[in-house]
């Protein structure tokens, strides 16, 4: 295809070319990591052995974890920033808020960090269980991983800044820089020694250097010359404490749902056991890659339109952006479905069946959740937020419980469960809820033109495939083999979504907004 062709079908999708920009920088990013992890991930197993990392899936569990600190900001800032107001006073009023916010960050930063290094001894003693590491050597580590995390989490509100702004290119530059050097780094020292002391003292050095850098990039946008010197308000915490409180609830119980599956393993099982888990995680989180470029580049937008007023560019975007979702991370589960043992085989060089029936339990909870991120982001846009932060809670309330005795009967694998009961809740009853009120009388539009034609697509050609590909072929052979049926499937869906069904999709009624 001409790229003057592609330039056109984007802007057919998208309508505005900044939006069509920000998707595809996040698409880069996202992409830049996956391959990151990729090649990383087999080197850090070989290296550190399950049990090895099995400490560090703890690590990467600890990352997400930290969110329950953000308390809604991250999110409240980027909605603040999208919002149109008059450039002077829009400029003076973000420098506050930044202030204000970064404040609270890095206070919060301060306390994850000497929180988690006094509660290293006992964690090492009492929750993890190790046959080759001594407790002594384990809480080392949690110690340094402790000022890794600290140093690392304000980055995240920095990030969230330049988002709401809609400079995600610039973002999406600096994360590739930190996801670089992280991984560059990580590799470089375990190739050097394999001891998780060096590797997490370096991971502390890369943190506080993405932090800082992006936090004097997004500074630097708005501030002025001879600009007042901005500063905490406490009639900002008043003004946005509403929205923030409803981000925070939701994200606390994301957290903990996402977390809810290694936190118990950590306790039920052996390290080994943990690590075989984290490693079926890590290899869905490639799902996880392609789904937050769409969220990051549309909330934004979605808030600006709701700010304006302009309901109608609004709906189509929310249709035209939940569709182009679809028709990447749909045919991407399939194809890891049906593919999976050939996937973790080439990958990883070894066969082990629970990391197979792991992965392949996840993702089809991980896709029916990701879809749901553009449908959260357009409730969020407007300002409420129980919805969605009930669903989560839901599920966590009446999941855990049911992994827990999963797990005692099931072993490994029962911790999907929760991801599972998530998945299909959501995508059921939550959507169900969600346009009962924001867009009356679209649900069936939605299930019509954004879920059925890339699975009625995606599944045939896969199974096609996968009974087409020769036996035998090598690792490299496999992997283009299944490279090319996910661009076949993807690409048979994009042609199928914008021949027809896009163009059926028109609102049922002038009043399709509710409140």
């Amino acid at each position: 295809m001409e790229p003057k062709f592609i330039k056109i079908w984007l802007g057919t999708l998208i309508p505005r070319d900044r939006s069509a920009k920000n998707v595809m920088w996040n698409l880069l990013g996202g992409a830049w990591i996956g391959m990151l992890i990729v090649l990383a991930t087999p080197w850090y197993v070989s290296r550190l052995g399950l049990e090895g990392y099995g400490i560090l899936g703890l690590w990467l569990m600890m990352q997400v974890m930290m969110g329950l600190l953000d308390i809604g900001m991250g999110a409240t800032l980027v909605r603040e920033f999208a919002k149109s107001r008059p450039v002077r006073d829009g400029t003076e009023d973000k420098r506050n808020i930044l202030r204000t916010l970064e404040i609270i960050y890095w206070v919060a930063a301060g306390l994850l960090a000497v929180s988690l290094a006094l509660s290293a001894g006992w964690v090492s003693t009492h929750w993890l269980k190790s046959d080759t590491l001594s407790n002594a050597a384990i809480a080392d580590v949690l110690r340094l991983m402790a000022i890794a995390l600290g140093l690392q989490f304000p980055c995240a509100l920095y990030s969230n800044g330049l988002a709401g702004l809609q400079e995600q290119g610039r973002m999406n530059a600096l994360q590739i820089m930190g996801n670089t050097l992280r991984y560059g780094s990580g590799v470089a020292v375990l190739f050097w020694r394999a001891d998780l002391i060096w590797f997490f003292a370096v991971q502390a050095l890369v943190a506080a250097v993405q932090t800082f850098a992006t936090r004097g990039v997004v500074w630097g946008m708005i501030s002025e010359v001879a600009a007042r010197r901005p500063t905490f308000s406490v009639e900002i915490i008043r003004r946005l404490w509403r929205f923030s409180i409803g981000m925070a609830v939701t994200a606390i119980a994301a957290i903990l749902l996402a977390n809810a599956d290694r936190i118990a393993l950590s306790k039920m099982v052996s390290t080994s056991e943990l690590g075989k888990y984290a490693i079926a995680f890590t290899a869905t989180g490639l799902l996880h890659l392609a789904i937050q470029p769409f969220y990051r580049a549309f909330f934004p937008r979605y808030s600006e339109l709701v700010s304006t007023g302009d309901t109608k560019r609004l709906r189509d975007e929310y249709f035209s952006s939940c569709g182009l979702m679809a028709v990447i991370i749909i045919p991407m589960g399939i194809v890891a479905w049906i593919f999976a043992p050939h996937l973790l085989l080439a990958w990883l060089g070894d066969y082990d069946q629970t990391i197979t029936d792991v992965f392949r339990w996840l993702l089809i909870g991980i896709t029916c959740s990701g879809l749901m991120w553009l449908p959260a982001a357009f409730q969020q846009a407007h300002g409420w937020t129980r919805l969605h932060a009930g669903m989560i809670a839901g599920a966590l309330v009446v999941g855990a419980p049911v992994m827990v005795w999963a797990i005692t009967i099931y072993g490994t694998i029962g911790a999907t469960l929760i991801w599972g009961l998530h998945g299909v809740s959501d995508i059921t009853l939550g959507l169900w809820l969600m346009h009962r009120r924001l867009l009356h009388g679209e649900l069936l539009a939605w299930y019509r033109s954004v879920l059925l034609p890339p699975f009625l697509i995606g599944l045939p050609l896969v199974c096609l495939s996968r009974w087409l590909m020769p036996h035998g072929l090598n690792k490299w052979a496999s992997l283009c083999w299944i490279g090319a049926t996910g661009v076949v499937v993807i690409a048979a869906s994009l042609f199928f979504y914008f021949g027809g069904v896009r163009k059926d999709i028109q609102p049922t009624s002038e009043a399709a907004f509710g409140e």
